[in-house]
C-alpha cells in the first residue's frame, strides 16, 4: 500500500514506537516521509477516473429480484486510504504534535481502525450507487445489504454482494378511443329544497311523538340479533330510520323496516351476514334482527326564513338557493369525474398483467393492515375480536396492497408515457384549496401533511388526476344515467361486486340526489351499540 516505505525514514518515530515517549518538534515533522505522503495523496487525487473500474455482475435471484456482485479493485482501496488519511492529517490531534503536523504512520496507528471502517463504508456507498445507476435498474426500496458482513481485505480486491427488488415491466394497452360512460344528473329545485333542509337540520329539535316513524326519525329500541350460535341483546339502542348497520351487519332495508312503526310496536328483518364481517363465526349465517320500539323522536326542522339566510351569510333566500344550486352542480360534476376515473382505472387494471415485488407488497400490506385495524377500533370493534380475525384481515390487506401497488406501477408508466409531472406550485395550490375548504391556514396544513407523510400521497393523487384527465381527452364518452353507470361498473368490476353490499349501496341514490349526502342521514355516524356487546 506504500505506507510502510513512506514513513520508514522517520527515525525518531521508529525509536519512539520501540519504547520511548514521543518527543518530536515541528522540524522533526518536516521530514522526507511527510513530503512523500503528500505527493502520494496528490497523485491519488489526480489519478481520479484513471483507477480501474469496479467489476459488476448482475443475475436473477427471484421474482423481480436481482443479485448484484461487485469487485472493488485494490487500486481504488489504496487511493481511498490515501484520500482519507490526507483529510485526517489536517485535523488529527496527536500528542506531541501540533494539529496538521503529525506523521501519517502515527495517524495510522492511532486512527487505523476508524479509518478502515470509513474507507469500507465510503467504497461500498460509491460502488453500490454507481453499479445501480449504470445498470439502469428501477430499484424499489433499499438494497438488501449487510454492511457488517463486508470486510476490507489487507490485500487484493474487496467483494460486495446484495439483492435488490426492481419494478416490473409495464406494458400499457392501447387506450386511445376507449369508451367511458358519463353519468348525467340534472340538479332540480327538489334537490335544492332537500339540501336546504339538510342545512337546517343541525338547528332542529328532536321531540318524542306518537306518530308513526318517518324517514330520518330517531328511534330508541331494544335490539336482538339471533341466529345459529348468535344471540346478542342491545337494549336502548338509538337508530335512525334510514339504511344503517347493526352489529356490524349493513342493512339497506333498515329504514323501510322501521318506517311507519310507533312506540310499543315491533319490527323484524332477516338477512345474511356478509363474508367480510369482523366476527368470523358470523360470516355467511342467516340472522334475524328484532326491534322492540320504545320511543319515536321526530326532528323538527326550523323554517327557511330571511333571518336564517342572513345568519348563514346570505342577503336573501334566493341568493342562498342559488349558492346551494351551484354547490350541488359542482358535486354532480365531481361525481361524474369520479365515476369516469374509476372506469379508466378498471380499464388498465383488467388489461395489464404484471407481478408485484414480494418485499414491497409485504411492506405495503403491513401499512394497509394497520389502517384497517385503526378503522375497526374507531368503529367500536373490540381489540379481542380484531385479534381473533387477524389472519383474515392480513389476507385481505395483502390482496388490497397488491391491487394498490399494481395501479401505482401502471400509473407510473402512464405518467412517463404522457410526460406527466407535478410541480411544487401545483401541490401548493391544491393545499391552499383544501385549506380554504376547511377554514385553515395553508402553511399549517402543508406542515402537517409533510409530518404525517401525506404530502407525497397528495403529489401522487395529483399525478393520477392529470394522467386520467389526459387519457379522457382521447376517450369516446357516452352519456348515460347515473344509475346505468353505477350498475355497469358494478357488473364489470370484481371489486365493485364485493363492495356493492353495504358500503356502495347508496351511491346511485347519492348521484341522483346530490343533496342527500349529509352526515346527519348516516346511521353509522352514531356508535353502533350492538358492536361492543
Amino acid at each position: 500500500m506504500g505506507i510502510e516505505t513512506q514513513m520508514a525514514e522517520d527515525k525518531n518515530i521508529e525509536s519512539s514506537e520501540q519504547g520511548g515517549p514521543v518527543e518530536a518538534t515541528d522540524q522533526d515533522v518536516q521530514a522526507p516521509a511527510e513530503e512523500a505522503a503528500e505527493q502520494t495523496e496528490q497523485q491519488a487525487e489526480e489519478a481520479g477516473d484513471n483507477l480501474p473500474a469496479n467489476q459488476v455482475t448482475i443475475t436473477e435471484s427471484g421474482k423481480l429480484r436481482k443479485h448484484v456482485a461487485i469487485e472493488v479493485a485494490r487500486e481504488r482501496i489504496d487511493a481511498k486510504f490515501d484520500e482519507m488519511f490526507g483529510e485526517l492529517r489536517t485535523s488529527a490531534q496527536v500528542p506531541g504534535f501540533r494539529v496538521g503536523r503529525a506523521p501519517r504512520r502515527l495517524i495510522e496507528k492511532r486512527f487505523g481502525k476508524e479509518i478502515t471502517e470509513d474507507v469500507r463504508n465510503a467504497l461500498v456507498g460509491e460502488a453500490v450507487g454507481k453499479a445501480l445507476e449504470e445498470a439502469d435498474l428501477r430499484v424499489l426500496g433499499e438494497p438488501d445489504l449487510k454492511l457488517e458482513e463486508i470486510t476490507l481485505p489487507d490485500e487484493g480486491p474487496m467483494g460486495i454482494e446484495f439483492d435488490v427488488e426492481v419494478a416490473p415491466e409495464v406494458r400499457l394497452p392501447d387506450y386511445e378511443g376507449m369508451e367511458v360512460r358519463r353519468p348525467q344528473v340534472k340538479v332540480t329545485e327538489a334537490h335544492v329544497d332537500e339540501a336546504l333542509e339538510d342545512m337546517r337540520r343541525p338547528r332542529g329539535t328532536l321531540r318524542p311523538t306518537d306518530a308513526p316513524a318517518v324517514e330520518n326519525d330517531l328511534l330508541v329500541a331494544d335490539v336482538s340479533v339471533t341466529g345459529e350460535g348468535i344471540d346478542v341483546q342491545a337494549p336502548h339502542t338509538e337508530l335512525r330510520v334510514a339504511p344503517g348497520t347493526v352489529s356490524g351487519v349493513p342493512l339497506e332495508d333498515l329504514g323501510k323496516s322501521l318506517t311507519g312503526r310507533k312506540a310499543g310496536q315491533t319490527a323484524k328483518l332477516t338477512t345474511a351476514v356478509p363474508a367480510g364481517h369482523p366476527n368470523e363465526d358470523w360470516r355467511g349465517k342467516e340472522i334475524t334482527i328484532s326491534f322492540a320500539i320504545r320511543e319515536v323522536k321526530h326532528l323538527e326542522v326550523p323554517e327557511l326564513t330571511e333571518q336564517f339566510a342572513a345568519e348563514a351569510g346570505f342577503e336573501s333566500i334566493q341568493e342562498m338557493r342559488d349558492a346551494v344550486r351551484r354547490s350541488l352542480q359542482g358535486r354532480v360534476a365531481s361525481e361524474q369525474r369520479r365515476l369516469m376515473a374509476d372506469q379508466v382505472r378498471q380499464y388498465f387494471m383488467e388489461r395489464v398483467d404484471l407481478e408485484v415485488p414480494e418485499g414491497v407488497a409485504q411492506r405495503h400490506a403491513v401499512r394497509v393492515l394497520q389502517r384497517r385495524v385503526v378503522d375497526l377500533m374507531m368503529r367500536g370493534v373490540p381489540r379481542e375480536q380484531i385479534e381473533q380475525n387477524l389472519q383474515r384481515l392480513e389476507q385481505e390487506a395483502a390482496a388490497r396492497a397488491a391491487g394498490e401497488l399494481k395501479w401505482m406501477f401502471i400509473l407510473g408508466e402512464l405518467s412517463r408515457k404522457l410526460d406527466i409531472d407535478v410541480t411544487e406550485d401545483e401541490v401548493n395550490s391544491r393545499i391552499a384549496q383544501l385549506a380554504r375548504s376547511q377554514n385553515r391556514r395553508p402553511e399549517r396544513m402543508r406542515r402537517e401533511l409533510q409530518e404525517d407523510g401525506s404530502y407525497s400521497d397528495l403529489t401522487v393523487a395529483l399525478r393520477e388526476e392529470k394522467a386520467i384527465a389526459k387519457v379522457l381527452e382521447t376517450a369516446q364518452v357516452v352519456d348515460v344515467t347515473a344509475k346505468q353507470a353505477e350498475a355497469e361498473a358494478a357488473e364489470e368490476s370484481p371489486e365493485g361486486k364485493k363492495g356493492k353490499k353495504g358500503k356502495k349501496g347508496k351511491k346511485p341514490a347519492e348521484t341522483e340526489k346530490p343533496a342527500e349526502a349529509k352526515s346527519d342521514d348516516k346511521v353509522d355516524e352514531k356508535p353502533d351499540q350492538t358492536d361492543s356487546r
